[in-house]
């Protein structure tokens, strides 16, 4: 027997001069906000030699946002139909069919784009970190967190993979994606961050050297429960790479390994 569908969303036609409104930039989602016009032409394309074979869906806010209705899924598709040339349809187009699904949080938006971009194209955590950014303000208790992290990522340390500065400051993983950051201990992250970007602009390091420094750093500290001086670290490891000492490392375990023997040296 099927198991019942919890939740059934309702239709909606749209006029098309209610379409082109949803379109402003000032009715898009704040993270959701950049139309590609190659992308709407290929779905011109595409709609021409197919016609139309989805959806869009519209999204509800209205309990908690001053615009009603936002655009969820299909920016894309939409922008394409109302760009289509009127004879293709022999001028009667008047309205789409939409499907409308009602939110009750933002919590709900940023999760439905979420897995329905993940349908297409993998969200990173670039893409939930901008999301909470902008569109997480009145999420008091965490959004000083998301806004902390959005400029570290984008001003101070904008050549690390935003990543990796999310495993370096976040507690959980899939809390910081469910719009509920904490931090693990901001001084020791900073300064690991700062670390960290040295070996990427000064000598040119790639990501298994970054995994590598913050796993034996997340190790000396949270599993052998030990500091770490961050001042002989850096010394250490500066007058090491110089020497190229690391040359044979081949991975995050082996760099792990090389950063313990010049951090111990006597």
């Amino acid at each position: 027997m099927l198991q019942s569908i919890k939740t059934i969303n309702k239709m909606k036609k749209f006029k098309i001069k209610e379409i082109k409104e949803l379109l402003k930039t000032k009715n898009l989602l704040e993270f959701n906000r950049e139309i590609s016009q190659r992308h709407t032409n290929s779905m011109i394309q595409s709609i021409t030699e197919c016609g139309v074979l989805r959806l869009p869906v519209i999204g509800d806010i209205s309990k908690f946002d001053k615009r009603k209705y936002v655009i969820i899924d299909g920016q894309h598709l939409c922008n394409a139909i109302v760009q289509m040339p009127k004879n293709l349809f022999n001028n009667t187009i008047e309205e789409i069919d939409c499907i409308i699904k009602v939110y009750n949080n933002k919590n709900e938006v940023i999760s439905d784009v979420a897995k329905l971009n993940n349908i297409q194209k993998n969200w990173n955590d670039e893409n939930y970190l901008n999301a909470w950014n902008e569109f997480g303000k009145d999420n008091i208790e965490y959004y000083k967190n998301y806004s902390f992290l959005w400029r570290t990522y984008n001003t101070i340390f904008d050549g690390l993979p935003c990543g990796f500065l999310v495993d370096l400051y976040a507690t959980n993983k899939e809390a910081f994606r469910n719009g509920k950051l904490e931090f693990k201990d901001v001084e020791f992250s900073d300064t690991l961050a700062s670390i960290s970007y040295m070996l990427k602009e000064d000598y040119n390091k790639g990501s298994f050297t970054l995994q590598g420094l913050r796993n034996w750093a997340f190790d000396r500290k949270f599993n052998q429960l030990k500091e770490v001086d961050f001042v002989k670290l850096q010394s250490r490891l500066k007058l090491a790479l110089k020497n190229e000492e690391d040359k044979y490392c081949n991975g995050r375990e082996d760099f792990s390994k090389f950063i313990d023997i010049v951090y111990k040296r006597i």
